[in-house]
């Protein structure tokens, strides 16, 4: 357990595996995201790859889904990075820090894979990449407080699309900032906060669905993190084709189905009763109250339509389908 995690343990934060609570249950979500409470949780589970160099902007360009060119400093956008055949990587935020200076921000399980992958490629350039995961802290914030919150200690601030802010914090002066954010807003837990992103529509990679989805299966051209315009890029083609003469046979949706007794993790396989073959893998999951779950899945035609769905070894015989806050090209 690091300094960061040994100071919010005397904050009431419970940590384990890398997750966090501040003693909330899911039984409390509901109220937690309806009664207009501004929250703030401590991402663990999240870390930082920095992106430094004169050639910064020219090698990322090259590398990922978004289009770096187009994001000014202090701006944000969602990308991933692929692989030859499109099947991402790793998905992660982009941030545009300084000059010739990003950060991208990610599962901290794909850190340092996703260094690998992208060193092979660096060797060309100017430019150099770390994992400052130790060194700086992140803060989520939602809430009314967003709009108010311009901590000069916090290092960088950037919004997602859906309005919450994220804070990057050095870590020394991590304390000191959240003990001046603590009073107005409520502590908060890591299952919260992913609740938050399967609503916002928010599909991430992580170690345990890298290389299943090619960016479109998340709906990350619906989101702005898939540039059609600026060039080539690792995958670039397959991608592009998917968009201009292919078909989508598989898409993100969003469920909502009864807490099963074993946790659904992420790659999970999906099936319809009686089949074999899979028709697709669970992105995400969250308790949405003591009794349910939401998930971000991704599913054939067939299967989303389908009034059943076995996840794991587990029937599901009604599955409620909910809605995305975005249009679906």
């Amino acid at each position: 357990m690091n300094d960061w995690q040994k100071y919010l343990s005397t904050q009431g934060a419970v940590i384990n595996d890398g997750q966090i609570h501040f003693h909330e249950s899911p039984a409390d979500f509901p109220a937690l995201l309806t009664q207009g409470d501004d929250i703030l949780s401590p991402l663990l589970h999240q870390g930082l790859i920095s992106v430094k160099g004169p050639d910064a902007a020219r090698f990322l360009q090259g590398q990922i889904t978004c289009d770096v060119l187009q994001v000014a400093i202090g701006e944000s956008t969602h990308g991933a990075r692929c692989n030859v055949k499109g099947r991402m990587l790793a998905s992660f935020v982009l941030f545009h820090a300084e000059d010739q200076h990003f950060l991208l921000q990610l599962h901290r399980s794909l850190i340092a894979p996703l260094i690998n992958e992208l060193t092979k490629y660096a060797v060309f350039f100017k430019v150099e990449l770390t994992d400052i995961s130790d060194h700086h802290c992140l803060l989520g914030i939602a809430g009314a407080s967003v709009e108010k919150t311009g901590l000069t200690d916090a290092v960088y601030q950037y919004r997602l699309v859906d309005g919450r802010k994220i804070l990057i914090v050095a870590a020394e002066k991590t304390p000191s900032v959240w003990e001046a954010l603590r009073d107005a807003l409520k502590p908060v837990g890591t299952e919260l906060w992913q609740l938050m992103d399967i609503r916002s529509g928010l599909g991430h990679v992580e170690v345990g669905t890298a290389d299943l989805f090619i960016p479109q299966m998340l709906n990350f051209q619906a989101i702005g993190a898939i540039s059609f315009k600026k060039g080539c890029y690792t995958g670039q083609e397959v991608v592009a084709r998917m968009k201009y003469l292919g078909k989508l046979k598989r898409r993100m949706y969003r469920i909502r189905v009864p807490a099963p007794a074993d946790r659904l993790l992420p790659g999970i396989p999906c099936y319809l009763q009686g089949q074999n073959q899979f028709v697709g893998h669970i992105v995400s999951t969250a308790h949405c109250d003591a009794e349910r779950l939401e998930v971000l899945v991704v599913l054939t035609k067939e299967a989303a339509e389908s009034d059943d769905l076995v996840m794991g070894s587990q029937l599901y015989p009604i599955v409620e389908k909910l809605p995305f806050p975005y249009e679906i090209s």
